[in-house]
């Protein structure tokens, strides 16, 4: 015996053209529930058509609008893109010259060192 659940996946296909099987139909002709559901699932499908007939109007301007929407949009996110990349080269170009003024400080007092201990050298001579 075909089950209401059974009946219930089988619609689709039945409905699209699909030999329904005799234990189907009998379970339909007998359960009020199975009726009911393929009488909705018909009206679903006969609306569905219908709704592929219509052609809603669109408004004046709509697409106007939706395609600038878009283009500022697009320039929003490159001006944003070109932003984020000029931060990460001003972050190296800060970072490299803070390293090169740390290497000049390190070597200037190096030097010095070496002309202050060359001094006392020097000066115990």
């Amino acid at each position: 015996m075909t089950s209401c659940a059974e009946v219930a996946r089988r619609l689709p296909a039945i409905l699209d053209g699909a030999a329904a099987g005799d234990e189907v139909v009998t379970h339909v002709e007998s359960c009020l529930a199975c009726r009911s559901e393929l009488a909705r699932y018909k009206k679903m499908m006969r609306l569905l058509g219908q709704l592929r007939e219509e052609r809603p109007a669109v408004p004046d301007g709509l697409i106007e609008g939706v395609l600038t929407s878009l283009g500022v949009a697009a320039e929003r996110q490159m001006i944003r893109s070109a932003l984020s990349h000029r931060r990460l080269a001003y972050s190296g170009g800060l970072a490299l010259s803070i390293a090169v003024a740390s290497g000049v400080v390190v070597l200037a007092r190096a030097r010095l060192q070496v002309k202050s201990a060359g001094a006392e050298e020097a000066a115990l001579r």
